[in-house]
């Protein structure tokens, strides 16, 4: 078999299930169907032995207010949703001077164990003046920009935070 032809064949090999994968649907989950209905369930079911529901997802946009952004970075959008690592990431911008606020709420289950124990509060800085927290057994992060040339914006981010962790 001619080298060309041996690539060929090792690429459909390896290219066919991974094509497969990316077809099926993670997020519907069949267990949560009636019977003989092909439409994802429109709210998680009570777990067996009457235990409490799956935790409700979390909106990052809701857990900061207008009175607690807007002194901070001035007038702003409102807060949307963004991209970004978390179960819910949302940033509010300053139009005119581009000061921000980015807080990211990490799915339940993502706090590595004793990371609450690091830093003051429980919080550590990292570059950028990027605050890493934990809420419960979530991994968390909120960014402060308004100074990019000095370490200026951390008491202001532990000071949200500690909001956000009264209201999550």
């Amino acid at each position: 078999m001619k080298r060309s032809s041996l690539a060929a064949a090792c690429l459909v090999f390896l290219l066919v299930p991974t094509l497969a994968a990316c077809g099926s649907d993670t997020d519907t989950d069949t267990a949560t169907r009636a019977p003989g209905d092909s439409s994802p369930a429109a709210s998680a079911p009570e777990e067996p032995d009457g235990a409490a529901p799956a935790e409700k997802k979390v909106d990052a946009c809701t857990l900061l207010r207008p009175a607690e952004v807007t002194p901070v970075i001035g007038r702003n959008d409102g807060g949307r949703p963004d991209a970004g690592v978390g179960e819910s990431v949302c940033l509010w911008e300053n139009p005119e001077t581009y000061h921000s606020i980015t807080l990211s709420i990490g799915s339940p289950g993502t706090a590595v164990p004793d990371q609450s124990a690091s830093g003051s509060d429980g919080i550590t800085f990292g570059s950028g003046n990027l605050a890493e927290f934990v809420v419960g057994d979530r991994a968390c992060t909120l960014q402060v920009v308004t100074s990019v040339t000095d370490e200026s914006d951390r008491p202001t981010a532990e000071k949200l935070i500690g909001l956000v962790r009264t209201r999550l």
